[in-house]
């Protein structure tokens, strides 16, 4: 059999630990797309619609902790390893979250899910940097892209035909098989040889990082809910703030650290982070929120509603693998993430004005706009990044990346439900004359909404068409951010060799 650019990976090979990864990959995106339009279906069963951001939340702030350490972990102990415990976390989360009897159940278990999930992303991309050259990685990426859209099309799809003939557990359940099948293929093609090295793993950085996050996420969703100057909330950003600052300290210390600080001294990698993180804003955080306006607003089915979404998905394909081929023929980069952040914002301004009888005809196009930017982010900052560090860094530095994404995620989840809940909280009082309590009661399942009384059904169909407006808005925003640091970072040739090539010839090197 062909050889490929790694020693003892063949091409058959090389395919096995592709489909494996591109499986694990699909099945780990699908998690946030095949649950927003199942969330209100859940959120009205367990009376709980002002937990409804908190369930995507769970699962990002998680993967967003667990990402960097278990992409450290790969660093040390190998990417086949702790491949497979990634997989056991999210097969176990999965059983859990269809198992859950409540909605805080669901999100504890959501937690457990997205650690595992949000590293199978980080390693799939590590291990893509240890057998592929980074100018042929963007060939290879298109293919990843294909998962993450797949997962993107058939979440939303699956997740409403199960609610519409099933049960919603089922959308977790059929992650426990396939997922359990990807792993035997994954743990048996990735026997490849890896330089381990001794080393210490940060305890006290990741228990710092992990207060630090769920502080966080905790005072942004209970500071929406009873108001920013209660004292728990208050507390609780003290003690982000304090967990920060300790956190910033033992890395400068660590021989090993979660997030090695020097990253951040490179500016290809610094911009990448920013660009990243505004990118993961938007494609984590705002992308609940479409479906949600779709069904509570306009009344489709949770399958219709996913339907409904296929033009942000057109745009992520036509970003992926074009942005992809056009890499791996100019071996250029930097131009694309401009490209398509400022294609982004205009998408996002566009539905930013939406209202309760906005034509679904008018969002086709800026969903289009709004999927392409974020793909021509992602995909870029990911082949810059790995370009950028040694063989050593790989993983660390695959997993800050896509730490940092998830945290934008999580964090625009939290402050986006909480944009969210505040306008249904203030404009249905005013309409109505009733509590911000009785209000956010109002809002259930989409049948439910339909059966209120007409001037209660305009109430709520309009408020949450503009709170998802003003989530729209604020991303936006974000994406401006996201431009500047496209605009900043750095251009530089890109390697022709894989990652783990090199490190084998440098230890074999080093051995004579």
């Amino acid at each position: 059999m062909t050889e490929t650019t790694v020693p003892g990976l063949t091409k058959a090979r090389l395919w096995m630990v592709l489909i494996a990864l591109m499986i694990a990959v699909l099945l780990a995106s699908m998690e946030l797309s095949i649950t927003s339009t199942a969330l209100p279906t859940i959120a009205g069963q367990f009376d709980a619609f002002e937990s409804f951001a908190w369930v995507g939340t769970a699962y990002i702030a998680a993967a967003a902790i667990g990402t960097p350490v278990l992409g450290k972990l790969s660093d040390l102990y190998g990417r086949r390893l702790i491949f497979q415990v990634t997989m056991g976390l999210f097969i176990l989360g999965s059983l859990l979250c269809g198992l859950s009897q409540s909605m805080n159940q669901l999100i504890g278990a959501r937690a457990v899910q997205g650690l595992g999930g949000g590293a199978i992303q980080a390693l799939a991309f590590a291990i893509l940097g240890d057998i592929l050259p980074p100018r042929e990685r963007g060939r290879y990426i298109g293919y990843f892209t294909l998962a993450f859209v797949g997962a993107a099309l058939l979440g939303p799809l699956i997740g409403g035909f199960i609610i519409d003939q099933w049960s919603w557990p089922w959308i977790f359940f059929i992650n426990i098989p396939l997922a359990g099948g990807a792993a035997i293929v994954s743990y048996i093609a990735l026997d490849l040889p890896f330089p381990r090295r001794e080393a210490r793993l940060d305890i006290v950085g990741a228990v710092l990082l992990a207060i630090t996050i769920g502080s966080l996420m905790i005072a942004l969703g209970e500071g929406g809910r009873t108001g920013w100057t209660q004292p728990l909330v208050v507390g609780l950003f003290v003690v982000v703030l304090i967990g920060l600052v300790l956190f910033i300290a033992v890395e400068r210390r660590a021989s090993e650290p979660m997030i090695p600080l020097r990253l951040f001294h490179d500016r290809v990698v610094l911009c990448c982070v920013i660009a990243g993180m505004c990118a993961g804003t938007l494609a984590f955080g705002a992308g609940q929120f479409l479906p949600l306006y779709f069904q509570d607003s306009l009344f489709v089915s949770p399958t219709a509603s996913g339907l409904r979404m296929l033009p942000q998905m057109i745009g992520v394909t036509l970003g992926t693998f074009g942005i992809g081929r056009m890499i791996l023929w100019t071996g250029r980069y930097k131009a694309f993430p401009v490209i398509g952040s400022a294609i982004a914002i205009a998408g996002l301004y566009a539905i930013s004005h939406i209202t309760g009888t906005t034509a679904y005809g008018l969002l086709i196009v800026p969903m289009i706009a709004m999927g392409f930017g974020m793909a021509a982010v992602f995909t870029t900052t990911s082949i810059a990044t790995q370009n950028a560090v040694e063989f050593h860094d790989l993983g660390v530095a695959t997993a800050t990346i896509m730490f940092f994404r998830s945290l934008g995620g999580s964090f625009g989840l939290a402050v986006f439900g909480t944009i969210l809940t505040a306008t249904v909280r203030k404009e249905i009082p005013e309409r109505l004359g009733v509590s911000a309590d009785e209000a956010a009661s109002l809002i259930r399942e989409p049948d439910d909404i339909r059966a209120l009384a007409q001037a209660s059904r305009t109430a709520v169909v309009d408020s949450v068409a503009s709170g998802v407006g003003r989530v729209y808005l604020v991303c936006a925003g974000v994406m401006v951010v996201g431009l500047v640091a496209s605009i900043l970072m750095p251009e530089r040739p890109l390697r022709p060799r894989a990652g783990l090539s090199d490190a084998l010839e440098e230890a074999a090197t080093a051995m004579v």
